[in-house]
């Protein structure tokens, strides 16, 4: 109650920040048309076929599904997010309300992460660190790709909470099992974003770590919180281990390779960066400046990165000031320290860059799935947030003064947000509405299956790819046509010959699906797809896109069904698998044990006291 009293200016405007960002955001799910951002069109019928594969196999892992694309890997795909946080709300709630209880539980994550990182971390009072959560809140990297559906870069909200919880271990050191539990846990938030952030945006989440780990060693001059942050790295790997080389081999089968979008010169990038942090996504000068053009012009969620002009004024106020400010000399660690940043710094501006240098950069290993490479502007976005904070304490030395200045922010951060033109996310136009009726339908989740496989045409038989065509599977019927961007955008290297379609139906004058049985034999061998060839097609003698045999016809019927069937694992897969499920259980067990021990200890103590 004290502490009400003592900081209810605090108190009050931490709510008031909170509420208005909900206030703000939480419209867009669904938007006022009902609908949701085009790319849940991806996630939320992966997060329908994880419900249904919970309810038949409870936590066994999902490595295929036949929901989509006549029969792929899931556990395999780097997108994917059966274990996560997101599916666990999936299982329990409605596909809206558990949209919208992620996005409330990932906005709190978000600030107290942040806030606690610069409170507790980087020991700054707690008005500096409301205007850090704060500004971290509304980045438009989370907001944004929150609304469109863009899933697996929202992991990169627990940045703050990872950073904070290795801090947290490093500076208990001296206390051996707190040491060690922190370390723990922080290995296991990591877990959480690799295994739910696939691909580049994991290498994008390392960087942006290693980037604040290398300011807190710039401001304390401790290298050996390196050790710590390797041991957290290893526990996580070792968790992630299976999931890792599952994508590894399933990537190596379809690599994943397209022009990288670059500037041709260093001043339209920054510019662009500069917009994208402080102003506005100007998609349309982007468009004009890059030099590979593509079929399709790039939208402004691909630019949102904004944290508003409030870094710009406080740094105004810091240069203003820069005379009467004392810098401490650089010594052999800071200038390491800062080194590492430099290099994080021309690492993600040359990447975007034609020359020589972004080029070969480009081609590096994972980076080289990834062609939209503006994404790296990510990196700066927790850095620049920390370093404002810094430089308010440098700046503002009055306990009154920091009260009025973190006011005036928050004032320019809601406002900015709030005014911010947001028409593109209003005209989304995912309709989610036959996942909610099939949440109502319980004999019908329970009962589900796969008869038919399909594909949409026009009257010219040509394929037709609509936005809702991954939900298909709950009308009992597989698209060969998905939306899995392992296959490319359009499917484009799905190698779909194998299938047979014998069936035709007329949707109206100028749509029309056709089907085909998965069961019926053609050839001695069935009509879907053997999903472990696309994905371990040495040990299962055949090769991707290869179909079942027909004397597979039980694994085939326990695939439609949405149980799993015998297939083999490579000889890796099998070691990676017991490394994951013995270290998540170590991990699990020295949590509980640490956890009974504090509150035996606790209860000595008062019993001591008293």
């Amino acid at each position: 109650m004290k502490y009400i009293t003592k900081n209810y200016l605090f108190i009050i405007l931490s709510l008031l920040v909170f509420l208005v960002h909900q206030i703000i955001f939480q419209d867009f799910f669904p938007n006022k048309n009902l609908l949701l951002g085009n790319d849940y069109s991806f996630f939320l019928p992966n997060f329908i076929f994880g419900k249904i594969w919970f309810n038949n196999n409870f936590l066994s892992i999902p490595w295929f599904t036949p929901s989509f694309c006549c029969g792929i890997p899931f556990f395999g795909d780097p997108q994917s997010m059966y274990y996560s946080l997101h599916q666990l709300f999936f299982i329990i709630f409605s596909p809206i309300v558990a949209i919208k209880l992620i996005f409330l539980l990932f906005s709190l994550v978000s600030f107290f992460g942040t806030f606690f990182l610069m409170n507790k971390s980087f020991k700054k009072n707690i008005y500096i660190s409301l205007i850090g959560a704060t500004l971290f809140l509304f980045n438009g990297f989370f907001n944004y790709r929150s609304i469109i559906g863009h899933l697996t870069y929202v992991n990169y909200i627990f940045i703050p909470l990872y950073c904070y919880l290795l801090i947290t271990s490093f500076e208990n050191k001296k206390k051996t099992l707190k040491c060690f539990f922190y370390n723990i846990i922080s290995g296991l938030v990591l877990t959480h974003i690799v295994l739910n952030s696939g691909g580049t945006i994991a290498f994008i989440i390392i960087l942006s770590i290693i980037f604040v780990i290398s300011i807190y060693i710039f401001l304390n001059e401790k290298l050996s919180i390196i050790y710590y942050l390797l041991f957290s790295f290893f526990i996580a790997f070792l968790i992630c281990s299976s999931k890792i080389n599952a994508s590894f081999s399933y990537l190596n089968n379809f690599p994943r390779e397209y022009p990288v979008i670059m500037f041709e010169n260093f001043i339209d990038l920054i510019t662009t960066i500069f917009k994208s942090l402080f102003l506005y996504a100007d998609a349309a000068k982007f468009n004009s400046e890059i030099i590979n053009k593509l079929p399709y012009t790039m939208k402004s969620i691909e630019l949102e990165y904004g944290i508003t002009l409030v870094p710009l004024f406080i740094l105004a106020i810091f240069l203003f000031k820069l005379n009467k400010i004392y810098i401490d000399k650089f010594t052999f660690k800071k200038t390491l320290a800062l080194f590492v940043m430099i290099i994080i710094l021309i690492f993600t501006i040359n990447i975007n860059i034609s020359n020589n240098f972004g080029i070969f950069l480009s081609k590096l290993p994972v980076v080289k799935s990834s062609w939209v490479n503006i994404r790296y502007t990510a990196v700066y976005i927790l850095p620049l947030i920390i370093i404002s904070c810094l430089m308010i304490e440098k700046s503002i030395l009055k306990e009154n003064s920091i009260k009025i200045f973190t006011t005036f922010c928050l004032f320019i951060i809601l406002l900015q947000n709030y005014s911010y033109k947001k028409n593109f996310y209003y005209n989304q136009k995912y309709n989610p509405i036959n996942f909610t009726e099939l949440h109502n339908d319980k004999d019908r989740i329970k009962n589900l299956e796969i008869k038919n496989i399909t594909l949409i045409t026009d009257r010219n038989k040509i394929p037709v790819i609509t936005i809702q065509r991954n939900n298909l599977f709950i009308h009992e019927l597989s698209p060969v046509l998905c939306y899995q961007t392992m296959f490319g955008y359009k499917s484009e290297f799905l190698p779909s010959k194998n299938l047979t379609f014998d069936k035709i139906n007329k949707i109206n004058d100028n749509l029309f699906y056709y089907t085909g049985n998965p069961k019926k034999i053609y050839n001695d061998s069935l009509n879907f797809f053997n999903p472990s060839c696309f994905i371990f097609p040495k040990e299962n003698n055949c090769l991707p896109g290869d179909v079942f045999k027909k004397t597979q016809i039980n694994e085939l019927k326990n695939f439609l069904n949405y149980r799993a069937f015998k297939f083999e694992l490579s000889k890796l897969q099998k070691i990676f698998n017991y490394i994951s499920l013995i270290s998540l259980i170590f991990s699990i067990c020295f949590i509980i044990y640490y956890l009974i021990k504090k509150v035996i200890s606790n209860k000595s103590s008062d019993e001591q006291n008293h």
